[in-house]
């Protein structure tokens, strides 16, 4: 036995010159907590690769207290966060997810002793008290240099002000003058610009006159141009002149002698003589003294014969030349007409020309008049285009009246229509004029119609205008919108609000609308929003609906495994346990399998470990023995160390047995060679590691053939475990002896060439010999 392990000890001493650091074996009487929390602390101490007495020195402290520490009493949290500063100074920093888990173990390992527990809440406590007066006092200084600068800002600036008053003062002095000069001038030109405006309305009625004198003209020509035309029909053409009337003397009494018919056969002339602009001006001067009956039917007369465009040009004028009830009646007769578009042309004229109080009192004259969908359409109309202020005057002149309601529409279609800007606004300047009705209906609409980004900076702006409970209404209403409005909704806020409108989601919202959610905030990159939600359904809905959430999740990205995952990976281990128990009591096996496996690739095996003593504690399945062999009959090598590491780390021998007696029993030896290597590798665990790999020594001398533990200790020290081979060969020896010694040297020996042997001098066959000469 010394010779065969000779070669493997001297290799050993020459790879690694350096001593490890040896701790000593944790008591069986630790609490799971106690052994969790010393096993990862021991694993962060080794990491350092120095002895303990040595980071006692570093430290201040007396070696026995951090054997103590390490040996499984608690430390209070200053030595935790001292060891975890000096491993990231040493360039091996744990992830913040390993140092919060390992902070949690500490509050789980500081509970099991009362004494303990109180005093290091009491620490923490003093603790964040200390941190919060030093911050106070940071933010203290800070605000006094701050003080000090403003003050000095603000002398300067008044010295500033100062001087430049002083300079005002000497301007206005010395423009004085120059000021009394420019009001003689101001006085001389206003004078002058009198005189022209009266020169001014003097033209115009003479080029009024003029314009009439040149239609006149135009139809004394076309009378003499047509009559030398038709010179032998001039009998004819001349009882036809004396029947139609001119021109001229439609324009000057169309009010008074002309008929409906004769004015549009006079228009149809014009047209055809190209003389467009004055028949239109026949048309607008008809239509301003004629009777409202007459109106409507020349604008129907007009429309049959094809002269759409004159009727359309005259109704604008009207509007803005006759009175609100001639308006209205007009509108009126052109329905009976069947001429819904020109009343359409007058709505729009009101809009444009009238002022608030005509607007009012022609939607109400409308509504009399039995076309109130007409005045709906003027009144949002208004609300829309008007000025903020016109629409306030509008909703004031209808408030409590006939078209109450009609003006609570038409202020929605602002809220769904107008800008941010102009709602706020708006919002205000109704709250002030104690329209309170009219301010909620723009409100409601804005939050129903308006896009995420739009209501988000409305909420805002209420916010910051002093309209908080109408913020906090326009908030609560857009949240009833489907769920492609809270998704932009969620990413569009800036506050706390987020969560607000995710956690009432999670609360009222259906299982598929909830997965639409997780799954755009996952591939939106908010991660820890998609978890939160997740979570939070998880826990509050019934099982059938947790199932559909589920399935829903895994038709769309990234599914409901990348879901846990991200989960998974922010829970602590007991938490991590209770997902899982509950995906197995809903019937979801796939999801906590994925919790599982997620939660066994952690990197610290104490946290691993609690994960999985939490689950034989509270009879999981998958704490039980039987499943963990399941697990295990399919895991690779690599994916099953973790698993064996982290059963030793929560003391569950019974089970790391079991796992062991499953996997290694026939397995190939390539496999355990492979398990080996994986443990190994695990350069913070190194006892727990050796312990693991010694239960598997044990099991495999035990059950194994001697061929294949001859074969393992060759393959051993084929892969570079001389250690390892060593450690198997000598175990083999102690239970096996001599028949174990000459089959590992059978093995070892079995490809070296005999030169004493027979079989070593015989000739070889002629086949053999021809290949070798070739």
């Amino acid at each position: 036995m010394r010779d065969a392990q000779a070669p493997a000890r001297s290799e050993e001493a020459s790879a690694d010159p350096v001593q490890p650091v040896r701790l000593a074996p944790l008591k069986d009487d630790l609490t799971p907590e106690k052994r969790a929390l010393a096993e990862d602390l021991r694993q962060i101490f080794l990491a350092l690769g120095i002895s303990v007495r040595r980071y006692a020195v570093r430290r201040h402290l007396d070696a026995s207290t951090v054997t103590r520490y390490l040996g499984g009493r608690v430390p209070p949290w200053d030595f935790v966060a001292g060891l975890v500063a000096d491993v990231q100074e040493a360039q091996k920093p744990l992830t913040p997810e390993a140092e919060a888990g390992l902070r949690e173990l500490h509050r789980a390992a500081s509970k099991s002793n009362r004494h303990s527990s109180e005093t290091q809440e009491l620490q923490d406590r003093l603790a964040e008290a200390d941190h919060e007066v030093r911050r106070i006092t940071t933010r203290e200084r800070a605000l006094a240099e701050i003080l000090m600068d403003r003050e000095g800002r603000l002398a300067r600036v008044r010295g500033w002000c100062r001087n430049l008053e002083a300079q005002i003062e000497e301007q206005v002095l010395a423009h004085q003058a120059e000021v009394a000069l420019w009001r003689g001038e101001y006085a001389r030109l206003e004078e002058e610009c009198g005189d022209l405006q009266e020169q001014v309305i003097y033209l115009q009625e003479a080029l009024a006159v003029t314009r009439a004198e040149l239609i006149a003209a135009e139809d004394r020509c076309h009378r003499l141009e047509s009559r030398l035309d038709t010179l032998q029909e001039l009998a004819a053409e001349q009882t036809g002149n004396d029947e139609t009337p001119s021109i001229v003397a439609m324009l000057e009494e169309a009010d008074r002698r002309s008929s409906v018919p004769e004015l549009v056969r006079a228009v149809g002339d014009l047209e055809q003589r190209t003389r467009r602009a004055i028949a239109s001006e026949l048309v607008r001067s008809a239509s301003q003294s004629r009777t409202v009956e007459e109106v409507a039917g020349l604008l129907s007369g007009l429309q049959q014969a094809g002269f759409d465009a004159h009727a359309r040009a005259a109704l604008p004028t009207m509007v803005m030349m006759r009175s609100v009830d001639d308006t209205s009646a007009l509108a009126r007769e052109l329905i009976r007409e069947g001429l819904e578009e020109y009343v359409l042309i007058l709505v729009q004229a009101s809009v444009k020309f009238h002022d608030p109080a005509d607007i009012a009192a022609f939607a109400q004259a409308l509504h009399h008049a039995g076309l109130a969908a007409y005045a709906e359409g003027l009144l949002a109309a208004v609300a829309v285009v008007r000025p903020v202020a016109d629409v306030v005057s509008t909703a004031a002149m209808l408030v409590s009246g006939e078209l109450d309601s009609a003006a609570v529409t038409a202020l929605s279609a602002a809220g769904a229509q107008r800008g941010v800007a102009d709602l706020v606004t708006l919002s205000v300047a109704l709250r002030e004029a104690c329209l309170d009705v009219f301010a909620d209906a723009v409100q409601l609409a804005a939050a129903a119609q308006q896009s995420a980004a739009d209501v988000a900076e409305f909420v805002h702006s209420l916010s910051r205008h002093g309209l908080t409970q109408d913020a906090e209404t326009v908030f609560d209403t857009t949240q009833n919108r489907n769920v492609g409005h809270l998704i932009p909704l969620v990413l569009a806020l800036r506050d706390d609000r987020v969560w607000s409108v995710l956690s009432r989601a999670a609360a009222s919202r259906w299982s598929d609308e909830i997965a639409v959610l997780i799954s755009e905030l996952y591939m939106t990159g908010r991660h820890q929003l998609s978890t939160k939600l997740l979570l939070q359904t998880i826990a509050e809905r019934p099982d059938p609906q947790v199932r559909e959430l589920t399935r829903a999740l895994d038709g769309m990205a990234p599914g409901s495994e990348a879901a846990l995952q991200a989960a998974v990976r922010s829970l602590s281990p007991d938490d991590a346990a209770q997902l899982l128990i509950r995906m197995d009591a809903y019937g979801l096996p796939e999801q906590a399998e994925t919790v599982f496996r997620c939660t066994m690739h952690d990197e610290l095996a104490g946290q691993a470990g609690q994960f999985l003593a939490t689950l034989a504690r509270k009879k999981s399945r998958y704490g039980d023995e039987y499943e963990l062999c399941q697990h295990a009959r399919e895991m690779t090598p690599s994916a099953l160390a973790p698993l064996l590491l982290a059963l030793e780390s929560a003391s569950l021998t019974g089970h790391l047995d079991a796992v062991i007696r499953t996997y290694c029993t026939d397995c190939p030896i390539l496999d355990v060679v492979l398990l080996a290597k994986r443990l190994a590798a695990e350069k913070l665990l190194v006892m727990r590691a050796n312990c693991v790999f010694g239960k598997i020594v044990e099991h495999m001398v035990r059950t194994r053939s001697l061929a294949d533990l001859s074969g393992l200790v060759s393959a051993f020290q084929s892969a570079g475990l001389d250690v390892h081979a060593g450690q198997l060969a000598e175990q083999a020896l102690k239970t096996h002896g001599r028949r174990f010694r000459a089959m590992l040297t059978t093995e070892q020996t079995k490809h070296e060439q005999k030169v004493m042997s027979r079989a070593f001098w015989r000739p070889l066959p002629e086949a053999r010999r021809r290949g070798r000469s070739a």
